[in-house]
């Protein structure tokens, strides 16, 4: 009994990790959105926070990517990087603004030709030049299938 146990428990551990062949099989219920349980907190600040997927999991081209933010104007850019840096993808979406925050959502499409960890970047430009706190930026280690 108790050896089952702990097989159990160490499963559990791994797939709340991402180090299963199978990272979408729900471990736990998702959490609420961040955008749902601010509360108010988050609704003058500026911010960006991916929510899907989670760091450490595995993706394929085509994989959905979305989350909560409040960024200048609504833009929440974003980027995958590979291994060695260069750039995968990269484009633009809304979410929310100076109104409060908002959800976004984007699908990236890329191509490899082994498997790799690389990184996504979803992020709000500096448009003050530096001045001021950074903007809200996510990065994301993930695993990329060809």
């Amino acid at each position: 009994m108790k050896h089952s146990r702990w097989i159990g428990l160490s499963v559990m551990a791994l797939a709340l990790l991402g180090c299963t062949d199978h990272p979408s099989d729900p471990v736990d219920p998702m959490p609420p959105s961040a955008c749902a349980i601010a509360d108010g907190a988050l609704d003058t600040v500026a911010f960006v926070i991916a929510e899907v997927p989670t760091a450490g999991a595995r993706v394929s081209s085509g994989f959905p990517v979305s989350g909560c933010s409040r960024t200048f104007e609504g833009t929440v850019v974003w980027r995958l990087l590979a291994r060695d840096g260069s750039v995968l993808a990269d484009g633009f979406t809304s979410g929310g603004s100076v109104d409060g925050p908002g959800p976004f959502a984007f699908t990236v499409s890329y191509a490899v030709a082994e498997r790799q960890v690389g990184h996504l970047e979803v992020f709000e430009e500096d448009v003050s030049d530096g001045e001021g706190f950074p903007p809200g930026r996510t990065v994301l280690p993930l695993v990329l299938q060809p």
